[in-house]
């Protein structure tokens, strides 16, 4: 249960692992550019091909880039799979998930706002997380 609570709440790092994985895309792309913006009219040698240590270095970012888009689409797939597993919750233990795990706020906050006591959360969040572990997991 804990298990499932913890990557419940790393909801909103996910979210912001995902867009740094963007803009480090992004330089990438600008970086090999960089490199390869060697035009087309210009003889690098009798072959007119890039200098071995240019194309090495275009295909080590390349690489990286490919690395970054596959741990991008893990994270994404990390939040499929909780945003799935919340769909299974009742009204009560939705809020009580969203509130408490992916926007860190306090029990009091759900206490006040679905008129429950602090008993009777905690038991609808151990349940919530009971459904959800098969999903999760």
């Amino acid at each position: 249960m804990n298990y499932t609570l913890d990557r419940i709440r790393r909801y909103k790092e996910i979210l912001a692992d995902i867009g740094y994985i963007d803009i480090r895309v992004q330089e990438l792309e600008e970086e090999i550019l960089g490199v390869s913006g060697q035009g087309m009219g210009e003889k690098t040698g009798k072959t007119n091909k890039f200098t071995s240590s240019v194309e090495q270095q275009a295909e080590i970012l390349m690489e990286k880039k490919e690395e970054l888009y596959r741990e991008k689409a893990a994270k994404k797939r990390e939040l499929q799979r909780i945003d799935n597993a919340i769909t299974i919750l009742t009204e009560e233990e939705k809020e009580i998930i969203s509130v408490v795990h992916i926007e860190h706020r306090k029990y009091y906050v759900v206490q006040d706002k679905l008129n429950l006591s602090y008993q009777r959360i905690k038991q609808l969040e151990k349940q919530a997380a009971g459904k959800m572990e098969k999903y999760i997991c």
